[in-house]
């Protein structure tokens, strides 16, 4: 399932303490921007950005765990599992991933230990077939496609995957294709290219693709 934003406002965080009895004051409240809940393959994924947000009691810091409670666009509260800080100060980013398989702690069926770092929401995907950069081709594969890119690990090095959900097919997508990807990031509105290029692991809808480490074309 490709996660879609939703809107939230009304955001308040708080720092995540497991089996606390009392709810602790909030390091930010009045917060404002888009929730996600997506899955892909065993993994699910959970996304809160936040576009503004007042901090206080020592705001927030990436790196630390937090939960959040909002309200949706009908006025519905919600409360959130908890999620990692990726990104501090005004605009402050928190992710989760859960694995369906291989639970090394204490939570049945979470990898607390999963080391995701950074997941970007996009629309009008487009997917070339990857060519030497001295050849002066294009060849499309995919054109305004939806769906999440993924990077796990730790820099400098880590892995980026893309799930690509709809979207027209103008040429065949074959498993063991090397591809480049880009579209717009939807938090920002931004252009996003996926660095490098990467191999199609699913041809199917969602397709699938993993960045490619070996030799390049060329």
């Amino acid at each position: 399932m490709i996660p879609i934003p939703v809107p939230v406002t009304q955001v308040s965080i708080y720092p995540y303490i497991p089996q606390a009895p009392i709810r602790v004051l909030p390091v930010l409240v009045n917060g404002a921007g888009t929730y996600s809940v997506g899955t892909l393959t065993t993994n699910i994924f959970y996304n809160l950005d936040l576009t503004s947000g007042t901090q206080e009691n020592g705001g927030v810091h990436a790196g630390l765990k937090y939960y959040a409670v909002f309200k949706d666009a009908n006025g519905n509260e919600s409360t959130t599992t908890w999620m990692t800080c990726l990104q501090g100060g005004p605009s402050p980013r928190f992710g989760r991933t859960i694995s369906l398989l291989g639970s090394t702690s204490n939570e049945t069926g979470i990898d607390a230990h999963a080391d995701i770092a950074y997941q970007v929401h996009l629309g009008g995907i487009d997917v070339d077939m990857a060519v030497p950069p001295t050849e002066p081709l294009v060849v499309p594969l995919i054109r305004d496609g939806n769906g999440i890119a993924t990077f796990v690990g730790l820099l400098p090095g880590g892995t980026w995957s893309v799930a690509v959900s709809g979207g027209d097919r103008t040429n065949p997508l074959r498993d063991g294709m090397r591809v480049t990807v880009r579209g717009i990031n939807i938090a920002t509105g931004k252009p996003f290219a996926i660095p490098g290029t990467l191999v199609t692991t699913d041809a199917g809808d969602p397709a699938e693709f993993v960045q490619y480490n070996g030799p390049q074309a060329g």
